[in-house]
């Protein structure tokens, strides 16, 4: 059929030979309500894609574009801070409709489209009428034509930079400041402060469950180490797992759910678990205890961007220091400060090593980490001076960075925060970012062709050149 034309892309080879495969994934799933395995049924694979039915003893779930959607819920958009949809999306059942007749393309829109709808026509017609079941309908009808068109056409080229700015674009109902949020990730301070715990931790046959993953920066660190670690991402929203799994970190294998709800894994499934920047805004957290230790008992569990409730301004459901360290209930239980994590990291510290954190430090701190049932075979080895974990992947200008073009074919690259939030969560950033930095025509010509120059080691140790995702940004200027 014509509409399978716009699924074409070329998987990252190098990622594909350490990839876990869609058969590795459907072995460790089981459905949480019946807790019986899933047969694969209506299989089709298209490009990099495959769609089918996920049957088990009481129902029946879509496997959207190689991604398992295990949900009774509505396949919307979530707001990450609060957890209400900010976009109320199609069923499962519609979607095991879609692809029991074939509809593989629609199936896949239904699951990307959120209305758009211009704000002079919605004050024009007034908020009852543009919030209605019609006019709702015919918005998501306009954002699956540009889908369409300015994204699976270019499913091949289109960048994940590209990607988020689509998402979230001024009509968009989704917040712009999540957009920025994604695509400056790589160089935050607590993506830094997971970093600080990450690089030290061993692979293994199985692999780690990240749990509300986002679109999968950590995993493209994991699976970028000289030493892979298999990730299996999981998050309530399709629209950054799809992001993740064929853009960011392809390697990677992830699964539509709600952690709330129970992890829809078998027992003993994991090596490890990690939840970053999320474990705060997750109800029901005494059941996802319960889970974690089911789906990977004893196994190392690193939890990290923790809200202290304690300190002001709260967000989702914090909690206190000690009221987090009750909920885990591990008496190896390692706590740390974002802040002392991320310094760690800048001087190529291991945070493990110290015998005990400062707990007075922890205690004021705004975000805090996590690690328990740490593995006697941990890798204690002193971090790699000579290799940043943030360089792995395709070197890059940091996107924070404005580039204008100088008389003498110089690029002038200036930092700049996209908007006082940012600043606010980030500030940090200006301890080890450069505000200015000038790029010789070489510089630009020997990043292109991907070769390193003499300058680049303190580039990169001041974060102006990072590691990224092969399909992650435009071409740099």
């Amino acid at each position: 059929m014509r509409e399978h034309r716009w699924i074409a892309s070329r998987p990252d080879r190098d990622s594909q030979r350490r990839a876990l495969t869609t058969d590795d994934l459907l072995s460790l799933l089981r459905c949480p309500r019946c807790q019986a395995r899933f047969a694969l049924e209506s299989h089709a694979r298209i490009g990099d894609g495959e769609f089918g039915i996920l049957r088990c003893h009481c129902d029946r779930y879509p496997l959207v574009d190689g991604i398992p959607i295990i949900l009774k819920a509505p396949v919307g958009m979530f707001e990450h801070t609060t957890g209400t949809a900010q976009v109320m999306g199609v069923s499962p059942a519609r979607l095991v409709d879609l692809i029991v007749k074939e509809k593989y393309i629609e199936a896949l829109l239904e699951c990307l489209a959120f209305p758009i709808l211009h704000p002079r026509l919605r004050r024009l017609v007034g908020w009852q009428i543009s919030t209605s079941a019609p006019v709702t309908r015919f918005a998501r009808w306009i954002c699956k034509r540009r889908l369409r068109s300015e994204v699976l056409t270019r499913r091949g080229s289109i960048s994940a930079v590209e990607l988020f700015e689509f998402f979230y674009q001024p009509l968009s109902p989704l917040y712009r400041a999540v957009g920025d949020y994604f695509t400056l990730r790589f160089a935050q301070p607590r993506h830094l402060a997971a970093l600080a715990l990450l690089e030290h931790m061993p692979a293994s046959v199985k692999p780690l469950l990240d749990i509300a993953c986002g679109c999968g920066h950590i995993e493209h660190y994991l699976y970028s180490r000289p030493d892979p670690v298999r990730v299996i991402g999981l998050d309530v929203n399709f629209y950054h797992l799809w992001i993740a799994r064929h853009w960011i970190a392809p390697a990677g294998q992830y699964v539509c759910a709600n952690a709330g709800d129970g992890l829809p894994f078998h027992d003993d499934s994991f090596a490890g678990t990690l939840c970053s920047d999320a474990y705060h805004l997750i109800p029901n957290r005494a059941r996802l205890m319960q889970e974690i230790r089911r789906c990977a008992p004893r196994q190392l569990t690193i939890v990290t961007r923790v809200g202290n409730s304690a300190v002001m301004p709260n967000e989702g459901l914090e909690n206190t220091l000690s009221g987090y360290l009750e909920e885990i209930g591990g008496a190896d239980t390692r706590a740390f400060d974002e802040s002392t994590l991320a310094k760690c990291y800048l001087a190529r510290r291991d945070p493990l090593a110290f015998v005990e954190a400062d707990m007075d430090c922890v205690t004021r701190g705004k975000w805090l980490s996590f690690i328990w049932n740490l593995p006697e075979s941990r890798r204690t080895d002193a971090p790699d001076s000579r290799r940043w974990p943030h360089e792995l992947g395709v070197l890059g200008i940091n996107p924070i960075y404005r580039a204008a073009l100088s008389a003498n074919d110089h690029v002038q690259l200036r930092f700049e925060f996209p908007g006082i939030w940012y600043a606010y969560e980030n500030h940090e950033m200006l301890s080890y970012h450069p505000r200015q930095v000038s790029l010789s025509a070489i510089q630009l010509d020997a990043l292109k062709s991907g070769c390193r120059h003499d300058s680049f080691p303190e580039l990169i140790s001041q974060f102006v050149l990072i590691g990224m995702p092969r399909r992650f940004a435009p071409s740099s200027p």
